[in-house]
């Protein structure tokens, strides 16, 4: 048995193997985009859990430092209040931050939702708990 093809249908088999080329590769790319959004999405996290790591810290050496105004002054070595101050407002502003980050956090690992009103919501709420505003 011969198989014989004419020109119109290699024209068209070919035609069909330049379209599923053309599909292949819009596949193609379109994974690639997926992958490379994941990537972000977690090297965003990643910088998030240091920027995190790094405020605790932060808070941590100027607790410390608070704590040891406090011990001289305790131990006869006057201290000035204003230094104390000073430090007490800088903490405050890192826990601050620190929330701000710990909330991005929360959000990128779809732990929870914010409304435009800041209240955090759970993932699978579709209205804001507090407003009713549409999240």
């Amino acid at each position: 048995m011969e198989l014989r093809f004419s020109k119109k249908s290699w024209k068209r088999a070919a035609e069909r193997a330049r379209e599923a080329a053309v599909d292949a590769a819009g596949l193609a790319v379109a994974a690639a985009r997926t992958v490379e959004e994941k990537a972000e999405e977690a090297a965003g996290r990643a910088r998030l859990r240091t920027e995190i790591k790094d405020l605790e810290e932060e808070i941590r050496l100027q607790m410390q430092a608070v704590g040891e105004l406090v011990y001289a002054t305790h131990t006869g070595t006057p201290s000035d209040s204003e230094d104390i101050q000073e430090i007490l407002e800088y903490t405050d502003g890192l826990y601050q931050q620190l929330a701000g980050r710990r909330r991005a956090l929360r959000e990128l690992e779809g732990l929870a939702r914010f409304c435009v009103c800041g209240e955090e919501n759970p993932p699978e709420n579709s209205f804001c708990r507090a407003c009713g505003r549409p999240l």
